[in-house]
C-alpha cells in the first residue's frame, strides 16, 4: 500500500506553461504506488519562481513540528533562490516553544492584518492545510505549497504533500533534504535546522512513540547535525505557577463519564494558553480515563485541547461531531491520531462584563454540545448538581465575528 501523499505539480498556474511530460510521468508513477518523487516536485515549484517573495504562514500558535518545518521550507527556498520570511499571527505561547525559537534565532514577521502580507506574492503551509483563520489573506496571495502529516485536506496548490501516516511534518522536510533537496552536509548553520527538525519529530511523536519507521528514519538523518546542548536546553520541561493553577482548576472542575473526562478551566491568559494542553496530558494519565477535553476562555474565544489513548476516537472527527464548523465550511477543531484541539470565537458576548455568568454561559455550551454525542454528560453535571438543574437554560448561541456561528 503506497503512502497517503498528493503530489500535484501545477507549474503550469505560476508560469503559464504546461509541466513537461517527465513530470506528469513522476506523478503517475508515484499514485501507481511505485518510487515517490515529491522531492523533485517541491524543488521543481520552486524554481519556477526564481526571486519571487514567499511567506511560511504558521497557522495558530506557532509550535516545534510548524517552527522545525518553516525553518527547512526557509533553508530550501534560499538553496532555491526563492526569498522566504516565515511569519505568525498567533504568538508563541508555550514557554518551551519561547525557548526553542530564543535558543535557536528563529526570526519570525508578526502580522496582525492582510496589509502585512502585502509584500509577498506566494504562500506555503507547513503542519496544516489551511491557512490562519483570523486574518484575511491579500486577493493576490497564491497558495503555493502544502506540506502537513495530520488527515487529508481538499487542497488546490501547484505542490502539496499531505502524510497522515507521518508522525510530524518535520520528519517530511528532513525526507526532502536526505534525498538531497538543501541537503544539511552542504552548507553552514546546518545544525540549527538539524535541531529544530529534531525537536519538532520529537515532540509531534510524544517523545518517538507514535513515531512511524519513516519518522525514526528522518531523525538519525538530522541526529548528526544536532547541537545537542541545544537540544538539552530546548527539552527541559517546566510548569509555570499559572500553569499549575490551571491544572488545579481543571481537578476540581472534572466531569467523569466511563472513561471520559471533561474539565473547565475558566479563564486563562494567552501566554498561558498552553497550560490547557498541558492539563489534558496531565489528565489523561489517569489509569481510569482514556480521552480527556480541557476547555477554557482565552481572550475573545473558547480555547480547548483533547487528548485520547482510545483506539475508537479520532480527535479530527470527534471535534467537529461535537463543535461542528464555522460558516465558511472549515471545522472548528482538528487534530491527529492522540491529541487534537479546537478555537471558537465568542463573538459580541466577548465584551460581556460579568465573568462569572460568561463562564456559566461556556460551560453550558461545550456540555450542551458534547450531549449530542455522549448524554450522559449532561445527566451526571445534573446528579452532582441538583441545585441548578431546575429552572436551568442552555444558552445555545455564540455570535458575532466573521467566523462564529450558532451551535
Amino acid at each position: 500500500m503506497p503512502p497517503t501523499t498528493t503530489l500535484n505539480i501545477g507549474i503550469e498556474r505560476l508560469t503559464g506553461r504546461m509541466p513537461s511530460r517527465g513530470w506528469l510521468v513522476v506523478w503517475s508513477r508515484y499514485h501507481m504506488g511505485t518510487h515517490p518523487a515529491p522531492r523533485q516536485g517541491l524543488e521543481a515549484v520552486l524554481k519556477s519562481i526564481p526571486g519571487a517573495p514567499n511567506v511560511v504562514l504558521i497557522t495558530g500558535h506557532p509550535d516545534p513540528d510548524a517552527l522545525g518545518s518553516a525553518l527547512a521550507h526557509q533553508r530550501i527556498c534560499q538553496e532555491m533562490g526563492v526569498p522566504c520570511t516565515i511569519a505568525n499571527v498567533l504568538p508563541v505561547s508555550h514557554r518551551q516553544n519561547r525557548a526553542m525559537v530564543k535558543l535557536l534565532n528563529i526570526e519570525m514577521l508578526q502580522v496582525s492584518t492582510s496589509e502585512d502580507l502585502a509584500p509577498f506574492k506566494f504562500l506555503s503551509l507547513v503542519d496544516t492545510s489551511t491557512p490562519e483563520p483570523t486574518i484575511d489573506l491579500p486577493a493576490d496571495l497564491k497558495l503555493l505549497t502544502v506540506v502537513d502529516h495530520h488527515k487529508m485536506a481538499e487542497v488546490d496548490a501547484p505542490f502539496v504533500d499531505i502524510r497522515p501516516h507521518m508522525g510530524a511534518s518535520c520528519s517530511i522536510y528532513a525526507e526532502y533534504m536526505a534525498q538531497g533537496l538543501a541537503p544539511l552536509e552542504s552548507a553552514m548553520g546546518a545544525s540549527r535546522v538539524a535541531t529544530a527538525l529534531l525537536f519538532g519529530i520529537q515532540t509531534d511523536t510524544n517523545d518517538f512513540q507514535l513515531a512511524t519507521a519513516a519518522d525514526f528514519a528522518a531523525a538519525a538523518y538530522v541526529r548528526r547535525f544536532c547541537d545537542s546542548d541545544v537540544m538539552k536546553r530546548v527539552g527541559r520541561r517546566v510548569h509555570s505557577a499559572s500553569g499549575m493553577t490551571v491544572l488545579g482548576r481543571a481537578l476540581n472542575n472534572m466531569l467523569v463519564v466511563r472513561d471520559f473526562a471533561v474539565a473547565g478551566v475558566g479563564y486563562v491568559s494567552a501566554g498561558d494558553r498552553d497550560s490547557i494542553a498541558t492539563t489534558a496530558d496531565f489528565i489523561l494519565q489517569r489509569e481510569d480515563l482514556d480521552t480527556v477535553l480541557v476547555f477554557g476562555i482565552v481572550e475573545d474565544r473558547i480555547d480547548g485541547s483533547l487528548r485520547t489513548d482510545s483506539p475508537s476516537v479520532e480527535p479530527a472527527t470527534f471535534l467537529t461531531s461535537v463543535f461542528g464548523k464555522d460558516r465558511s465550511g472549515r471545522p472548528y477543531g482538528g487534530g491527529r491520531a492522540d491529541k487534537g484541539g479546537f478555537q471558537i470565537p465568542l463573538g459580541v458576548i466577548a465584551e460581556c462584563e460579568d465573568r462569572d455568568s460568561l463562564w456559566n454561559i461556556v460551560e453550558q455550551i461545550v456540555r450542551s454540545r458534547l450531549s449530542k454525542v455522549m448524554p450522559e454528560i449532561e445527566r451526571e453535571y445534573e446528579r452532582q448538581h441538583p441545585e441548578q438543574h431546575n429552572g436551568h437554560h442552555h444558552h445555545e448561541e455564540v455570535g458575532g465575528g466573521r467566523y462564529s456561528r450558532e451551535f
